[in-house]
Formats: C-alpha cells, sequence, structure tokens
C-alpha cells in the first residue's frame, strides 16, 4: 500500500519499503510525480480553485498493488483526474505508450513497414500566446498531412503534443514555452532505398514551413527507429 508517497506492506507487524520498478528495471518515479501534484495543487488553491486543488493534493495518496509471478502490479488506485494534474497525465501517458506499442506491435505482425520519429518545433511563445499557438500547429499539422509527399511515404502515424517551460533564470527564453510535435511515422519498407518515397530533413523542414505558414525555418529532427528499439523508450511516449 502506498502511503505518504511510500510503498509498504505489512508482514506479521514488520513493515518493508518497495520500489515499484518497470519490466526494464527503472524504478517508477511516484514520489517525484506526487510532488509535483502537491505544488501543482498549491496554484490552483491560489486562483481560487479550491476545490480541484484539494482534489490534486490527494491524488494517488493510497495504491494498492498485488504480487504476481511477473512482480508488483498496480492492483487499485484513486486518481483526481484533474485536466492539469502531473500524477495523473503521467499515468495516462503510459496507458498510451501500452496501447500504442501493441498497436505498433500489431502492425509488424501484419504489414511491411518502417518507423521513423519526427519532430515538429515552432519559436517559443509566452502564456498569453500559448493556446494560439498550440491551435495553430494543430492546423498546420493537419495541413501537413494533406501533401503529396506526406500522402506518398506515410502509412499511418502517431502523433503526441508537448510543452516544455524554459526555467533557466540566465535564458533569453526564461518564462516562455515550447510547444512541439513528437511523431511515430509508419513508413513502407522501401522507403530509405527510393528516392520518390525517402524524405529528407531539409524537405521536412521546408513541408512543416509551408504547413505553418512561417517566415522562418524551424528546427525540424527526424531519425530512424531501430527494430530493438522499443516505443516506450522514445521522447514523447514515455
Amino acid at each position: 500500500m502506498y502511503r505518504n508517497h511510500t510503498i509498504e506492506t505489512f508482514d506479521n507487524a514488520t513493515t518493508k519499503i518497495l520500489v515499484d520498478k518497470t519490466k526494464t528495471g527503472k524504478q517508477r518515479d511516484w514520489q517525484g510525480k506526487k510532488r509535483r501534484s502537491q505544488l501543482t495543487a498549491e496554484h490552483f488553491d491560489k486562483a481560487g480553485l479550491e476545490r480541484k486543488a484539494e482534489r490534486m493534493n490527494e491524488c494517488a495518496d493510497t495504491l494498492v498493488f498485488k504480487s504476481t509471478p511477473e512482480g508488483l502490479k498496480l492492483y487499485q488506485a484513486w486518481f483526481c483526474k484533474v485536466r492539469l494534474c502531473p500524477m495523473c497525465n503521467w499515468r495516462r501517458s503510459l496507458k498510451i505508450a501500452y496501447h500504442n506499442k501493441r498497436i505498433v506491435e500489431t502492425i509488424n505482425e501484419r504489414e511491411k513497414v518502417r518507423w521513423v520519429f519526427l519532430t515538429l518545433t515552432v519559436r517559443n511563445t509566452d502564456a498569453e500566446s500559448l493556446p494560439e499557438t498550440i491551435k495553430a500547429m494543430f492546423k498546420g499539422f493537419q495541413r501537413l498531412t494533406n501533401y503529396k509527399a506526406f500522402k506518398t511515404s506515410v502509412k499511418g502515424y502517431f502523433r503526441a503534443l508537448e510543452v516544455t517551460k524554459n526555467r533557466d533564470p540566465e535564458s533569453e527564453s526564461f518564462g516562455t514555452y515550447h510547444p512541439h510535435f513528437h511523431v511515430l511515422l509508419a513508413v513502407p519498407h522501401t522507403y530509405f532505398k527510393k528516392k520518390d518515397l525517402y524524405i529528407t530533413q531539409d524537405e521536412w523542414t521546408s513541408l512543416w514551413q509551408k504547413a505553418m505558414k512561417i517566415d522562418y525555418k524551424p528546427i525540424v529532427h527526424i531519425q530512424r527507429v531501430k527494430p530493438k528499439e522499443k516505443l516506450d523508450d522514445l521522447k514523447g511516449y514515455e
């Protein structure tokens, strides 16, 4: 049972501290996510959102784990489900990553495809302009998917929006936000061999600039996903 940010089990009046780990041995950072939720709850409280702040502050106070042959499994939990709760967003991202991984595995069994990981960015923006920037990015991505090059070379995709805040006080962009898309693309197995299918990084940059209707070259990154890599190892799908 998880109490006060500690996972405990009781056996003959003794207390044993348990560690919740992934299949790869990485420890899940329950305590870190809980601290972030409590910090966010404080901001909600100051903003006058007392009910949401109370729910978020109590998010995941109690977790019940079940012992299985594969190790500890989360059996029961109580989450606040507040949209901006760090704990709930973390759990949601894990769930999405799990389902996406299953989909990728099924596609690999049925189709001959390769996978590439695309990151699409725009310039940093302030808090006031962030909603409008994100709205423009979704419209831009829709335009991108309608271009002939995209339709010819991409058989399907997963898209995730990530927004990070610049926190370095010594940086010129301190206090601004950096919205960007992480996109996992399924491409034909001949994608890297045929010139009429392969899209270079410069071409991706031009396509994204055109789709966003901006007068500067955005930073775009594209990388091949090697067969040994797993979906949940890729940034943006953690």
